[in-house]
């Protein structure tokens, strides 16, 4: 086994080399706007403080009153799609309204909690919703940019398994190769730490990250070994009756808080299409919004008001927690404030990874062309 292990060195350093040489522009762009996103809301706030200018903390209003202001404040250009209240103090209602008609887009409206004044509308989320369409499929949604996106973090996943064994130390050597060691340049030991330390979590980022690219992939791997519930996205309400009026976004509402009282609504997203359903999203008290793992997920016929599904702790199984993990451990918002930081730092890794295994690529070219050289004037030198 000793006699391969050079072979199998080479071939994996061919292997980290070229795919960080491909593919590490793209995994160093989506690594920046992963690190941006992570706290999106803290740095939009910086640059467009008039988003976050609340008179104070308290949802005073009706859920169709945020919704009806928000298409108000867009004259009828579209109308409301989905109602998200404040994840913390300080932040304001956000609206997502869907322009009318072929190329009408997405509006982004940011309302004041206890007032309803229209703060800001942002087409198509302003920068960072730019910046989340990027990060999830480089803006090229219709042109296979997720799958592409998931190649990337097939590629990263590869290159941090091969530059682990790579960097794994002979016996007995292992205090020496947990710092700087004597004897390399400190662009590799640079590479060479950095890539230890960042491993588990840029490891984990990448596999997060294919899970959630190629979800069907995801979901029909997940499904071989444990039980997975029908895809959400597949509910849809019966055929609207010839004479029908559609329930009140309020009233939708209070059907979910009926069915989970202790439980928080955090977000409501209105009916799309002829089938379309109220979703109401909850979550479990004292923890954060935007994790589905942890709340519940209602959603109701528009005309009869009949609770088409429910999905809770009691309905999730475990491969429905195993998905749903994915996302939350890939945005961080499962870690706390720490673990976001960690995932912030991390993200700017590749960025550091290009630009010193280039460098030592680079010098190792140099060198082998200069040992050519002497080799060939030895040659042409007569003895």
């Amino acid at each position: 086994m000793q006699k391969n292990e050079p072979g199998l060195r080479a071939c994996w350093v061919q292997i980290h080399l070229w795919l960080g040489l491909t593919l590490g522009v793209l995994g160093v762009l989506i690594g920046i706007s992963g690190s941006l996103l992570v706290f999106d809301h803290d740095i939009d706030a910086i640059f467009n403080p008039q988003r976050y200018a609340v008179s104070g903390p308290q949802v005073a209003l009706s859920y169709s009153a945020y919704a009806a202001n928000a298409a108000q404040a867009l004259e009828g250009r579209g109308r409301a799609a989905f109602v998200r209240l404040p994840e913390e103090a300080g932040m304001p209602v956000v609206v997502i309204v869907r322009g009318r008609g072929d190329g009408g887009g997405n509006f982004r409206v940011y309302i004041d909690p206890p007032t309803g004044r229209v703060l800001d509308t942002v087409p198509g989320g302003g920068f960072f919703g730019w910046l989340h369409s990027f990060h999830e499929n480089l803006t090229l949604r219709e042109y296979y940019g997720r799958e592409i996106i998931g190649a990337v973090g097939i590629a990263m996943l590869i290159s941090s398994l091969s530059g682990l064994y790579l960097w794994w130390p002979a016996r007995g050597r292992w205090r020496e190769a947990l710092g700087f060691r004597r004897g390399l340049t400190a662009t590799r030991n640079l590479h060479y730490v950095c890539g230890f330390y960042g491993f588990v979590v840029l490891a984990t980022l990448s596999f997060t990250g294919i899970f959630i690219a190629y979800t069907e992939a995801g979901r029909t791997t997940v499904a071989t070994f444990t039980s997975i519930s029908p895809p959400a996205r597949n509910i849809q309400a019966p055929a609207a009756p010839e004479v029908a009026k559609a329930l009140p976004l309020d009233a939708a509402v209070d059907i979910a808080k009926a069915l989970y009282p202790v439980e928080t609504v955090w977000s409501v997203g209105l009916p799309n299409g002829p089938r379309g359903t109220y979703r109401v999203n909850l979550s479990e008290p004292g923890v954060p919004a935007m994790q589905p793992a942890r709340g519940s997920v209602v959603f109701i016929d528009p005309y009869s008001g009949t609770v088409l599904r429910r999905i809770d702790a009691s309905t999730r199984t475990g491969g429905d927690n195993f998905l749903a993990l994915q996302r939350n451990l890939h945005s961080g918002e499962r870690l706390g404030i720490i673990g976001r930081i960690v995932i912030c730092i991390v993200g700017l890794l590749p960025l550091l990874f290009l630009i010193t295994g280039i460098t030592m690529w680079l010098k190792q070219r140099r060198v082998r062309a200069g040992v050519a050289i002497k080799a060939a004037a030895r040659v042409a030198v007569p003895s």
